[in-house]
């Protein structure tokens, strides 16, 4: 069984300025009687709240090789074309993108609203000599784009509703304690390790974590399956998309999770869809893997951009303690 999850409706990538996503922010701050109509940015905004995982291209206006994204002038606001191009590049770089780069919207807003502060002296000048084809946009020293930025990310990506994953953790838990066969997947054997090791053993609210660990413990030799994608421990995650089955987390983080998925099946020497009792899984993880760094560090320990972050623990030692004491499980 190494099958893709069944694939869902692809949505169509949508071209956006990278100033657009800044005037999103800002006309959240804006005092209502200044709040200009703009059917543009409505209909950006409504198609990203109805789907925030919805590719967005960021292209603007280029004289060198990244020219091939060119959209040309329409879509260009108040001020001269110099300024339109220099405050579409001056947000790339602030952003750490280029022109003609791809990603969800969710993931674009959230990086916009980490590498973003202030509009000033970024989409208008405070400067009074200034002619207008470069003053800019007058709302810049407003202040709106701070006010706005605050919550921003809350209004425009619609997060899981509290009641839900709850529900979500009430049913999902209690079901893994029927199953005979429980289905992980194979990254999170390494997170369950590093589970283990916490201060406190005990539920939590944001996934099952705790009763995998319990149902293993409690008998050790129930069969797990290595699953695909997203799994028993994950539905009442904030992150998972109940109505896809994804991981939503931020910046690629289930690219970070597929990555380690694969590299913890290629230590075991297994596949999705391999089926081994907890005990014999967890004694052919602690022989073939000695420490979280080289899974969760992805072995260099080296963060090469914000989608290859690195887990926080994968330095910390709880999973050499786990791997040590076994967990009850192992041994």
């Amino acid at each position: 069984m190494n099958r893709h999850p069944k694939r869902a409706h692809q949505p169509r990538t949508i071209n956006v300025r990278p100033y657009q996503l800044v005037c999103l922010v800002c006309r959240l701050g804006a005092p209502p009687g200044r709040r200009r109509a703009a059917p543009t940015l409505d209909r950006l905004q409504r198609r990203i709240k109805e789907d925030p995982n919805r590719p967005l291209q960021l292209v603007c206006n280029v004289d060198g090789i990244y020219r091939y994204q060119n959209p040309g002038r329409r879509l260009d606001s108040t001020g001269g074309a110099l300024f339109n191009e220099k405050r579409d590049l001056d947000i790339l770089q602030r952003m750490g993108m280029a022109p003609g780069d791809t990603r969800p919207a969710r993931d674009l807003i959230e990086r916009l609203l980490q590498s973003i502060h202030t509009t000033r002296n970024l989409c208008g000048y405070a400067d009074d000599n200034a002619t207008p084809s470069w003053r800019g946009c007058p709302q810049a020293l407003s202040g709106s784009f701070e006010r706005g930025s605050v919550e921003a990310f809350a209004h425009l990506v619609p997060v899981r509703p509290s009641r839900e994953k709850a529900m979500a953790k009430k049913t999902t838990a209690a079901a893994m304690y029927r199953v005979k066969c429980l289905r992980i997947r194979p990254h999170h054997l390494m997170c369950m390790a590093c589970f283990f090791s916490r201060q406190a053993f005990a539920p939590i609210a944001e996934d099952n974590l705790y009763e995998a660990l319990d149902i293993m413990r409690k008998n050790p030799a129930i069969p797990v399956t290595l699953v695909r994608g997203c799994c028993m421990i994950c539905r009442p995650c904030s992150a998972y998309d109940a109505a896809t089955g994804l991981c939503t987390g931020g910046h690629g983080m289930g690219l970070r999770d597929q990555k380690k998925d694969l590299d913890v099946l290629r230590r075991l020497d297994l596949n999705y869809g391999d089926t081994v009792p907890a005990r014999a899984l967890f004694a052919r993880l602690f022989r073939r893997v000695r420490s979280a760094r080289e899974i969760c560090g992805f072995q260099d320990g080296i963060v090469r951009g914000d989608v290859w972050t690195i887990c926080g623990t994968a330095t910390k030692g709880a999973y050499e303690r786990s791997r040590a004491s076994g967990m009850g499980i192992a041994r």
